[in-house]
């Protein structure tokens, strides 16, 4: 049995200039240099090892071969007593649009459920002070009043919408804004890679859809809050002082946001700082990779 398998057919291309195979590329490069028997998996199988690592996750509804694949490495692990470690994108992306950080986590991707492992809890800051200058963040302060609200969609069938169906969760959330506050424009932020007919919206007063142009940040400019169903686009609105509302408890943002979108009008303003240092924590550069650090960072929690 190896101790890492890398899984290149997790996929769906994997020439070697792919970004993603490029991240594979210095996991596997790392472990190997310290010291873990490691295999790059390169054929539509499952390789017996003590962790199988590969990019992305599995939703509620999926198609092609490297779906399945991964969806066969999580069970076989599981089943095995083994582990599987998903890499997923970073939820600083909105100012790292090339990815320069990409976050890690063992055996599930749901950042508060308990049978996934980011190994980040009560983080120096140490991470998040190397991340604010590599990426040139800032927190502001909490804004306490707004021009209108935002509300930011995803990619029906994604696994962070969990099966949710997003039409309803959208009319939802209009309808419970629009019980506490009538008046102030609702602005929608479809998902950039998901189409999103927002006719039937658009016809109500005062809703308006973000034009296709718009960055996130730009859209977040005089928020009053934003909403969220399970979504890492909270993290910049949160960074940008904007009350952010989540659904989902397993959001990656669900300590430091309001949940209760019936309270739009009074929303809570809690501390960002330990929970900022917990989130940089969980994320590591290509060069972290190929030190052998997130290798050696995850190895204590491997039965």
């Amino acid at each position: 049995m190896y101790d890492v398998v890398v899984y290149y057919s997790s996929l769906p291309r994997i020439a070697d200039h792919d970004r993603k195979a490029q991240i594979l590329k210095a996991f596997a490069v790392g472990a190997k240099a310290a010291g873990a028997n490691t295999y790059i998996q390169r054929e539509t199988q499952v390789v017996p090892a003590k962790l199988g690592v590969f990019i992305g996750w599995v939703g509620q509804t999926f198609s092609g071969p490297h779906i399945y694949l991964r969806q066969s490495v999580i069970d076989a692990q599981k089943n095995s007593g083994n582990h599987c470690m998903p890499i997923d994108g970073s939820c600083f992306k909105f100012a790292d649009p090339m990815s320069q950080y990409v976050r890690y986590s063992l055996d599930g991707v749901y950042y508060n459920e308990k049978i996934s492992n980011y190994a980040n809890s009560n983080a120096t800051s140490e991470k998040w002070n190397k991340l604010k200058q590599d990426l040139n963040l800032t927190v502001k302060p909490w804004q306490k009043t707004g021009e209108h609200y935002l509300i930011c969609l995803q990619r029906d069938g994604g696994w962070n919408m969990k099966g949710a169906n997003l039409d309803q969760w959208l009319k939802e959330t209009i309808r419970r804004i629009r019980n506490q506050d009538l008046l102030t424009p609702i602005l929608i932020r479809p998902h950039p890679k998901r189409k999103y007919d927002l006719n039937p919206f658009l016809n109500m007063p005062n809703i308006y859809e973000s034009a296709p142009e718009s960055t996130l940040e730009q859209d977040l400019m005089g928020a009053k809050a934003a909403v969220f169903y399970n979504s890492s686009s909270a993290v910049a609105a949160i960074l940008a002082g904007i009350p952010a509302f989540v659904t989902d408890e397993d959001a990656v943002a669900w300590n430091v946001a309001n949940h209760n979108i019936d309270n739009i009008l009074q929303p809570q303003y809690p501390d960002r700082e330990q929970w900022l240092y917990d989130l940089a924590a969980c994320h590591w550069s290509d060069e972290e990779l190929r030190q052998g650090l997130v290798w050696k960072h995850f190895l204590p929690y491997l039965k």
